[in-house]
C-alpha cells in the first residue's frame, strides 16, 4: 500500500474520532449553553453589541469570566460508589505483543543503522 494512502486512512481515522469526541464529552456535560440561533436566545432577545468605531471598541469592556461562570458544587458520592471505592484493588495488566513487522520497519527508516558491521584491520 502506498504511503500516501496510508497517511489518507490515518487522517481520516483521526477525523472520525475528532468528530466523534464532542459527542461523547456530551454526554457527560452538565453546563447548559445559549446559542444565537435557539429559542431561550430569541426569548431573551440578547443584543449583541455592535462596534462600528475605533473608538467603541477601545471603550468595550472585556467580558468577565467569573461573573458569568458560576460556582462549582461537588458531587455526592452515592453508597454504592463509595463502597466501589473501597473495595477496589489495584491492578494492572500485561503489555501486548511486540510488533511483528518492527524490524522491517526500522531497516526501511534507518538503513545505514543495519548494513553490516566493517572489519577492524
Amino acid at each position: 500500500m502506498p504511503a500516501n494512502r496510508k497517511r489518507t486512512y490515518v487522517a481520516i481515522g483521526i477525523l472520525a474520532i475528532a468528530s466523534a469526541w464532542p459527542l461523547a464529552q456530551a454526554a457527560e456535560d452538565t453546563t447548559a449553553s445559549i446559542q444565537r440561533e435557539s429559542d431561550q436566545a430569541r426569548s431573551l432577545k440578547l443584543a449583541e453589541p455592535t462596534f462600528q468605531t475605533r473608538e467603541e471598541r477601545l471603550k468595550a469592556k472585556p467580558l468577565d469570566w467569573r461573573a458569568t461562570s458560576g460556582k462549582p458544587t461537588p458531587r455526592k458520592l452515592t453508597a454504592a460508589e463509595k463502597e466501589t471505592l473501597r473495595s477496589a484493588t489495584v491492578q494492572s495488566s500485561e503489555g501486548g505483543a511486540p510488533d511483528p513487522r518492527a524490524d522491517e520497519e526500522a531497516r526501511k527508516l534507518h538503513p545505514d543503522d543495519w548494513k553490516p558491521a566493517k572489519p577492524a584491520n
